[in-house]
């Protein structure tokens, strides 16, 4: 996966909301484009998480990507 497609994502319009997956099986959900930005270099990848957390993605080390129709909610 390349941080041009991850940044594609985040400045789609309409936006559609998708989940990064990293070893481990964790996922991070990205709903809005605002919970998320990428570094000057594009290979980091912060989300805002619940509260005032956030947790920091290194792409080279991301999965996947897999993006979700508007309105289906997170399982």
């Amino acid at each position: 996966m390349t941080t041009e497609e991850v940044r594609n994502l985040l400045h789609a319009s309409p936006f559609v909301p998708f989940t990064i997956y990293v070893p481990a099986d964790r996922a991070f959900r990205v709903e809005h484009p605002d919970f998320a930005t990428l570094s000057r270099g594009g290979r980091i990848l912060a989300l805002s998480t619940e509260g005032d957390a956030f947790v920091l993605v290194d792409l080279m080390l991301a999965t996947r990507i897999e993006t979700h129709p508007p309105g289906l909610q997170a399982a």
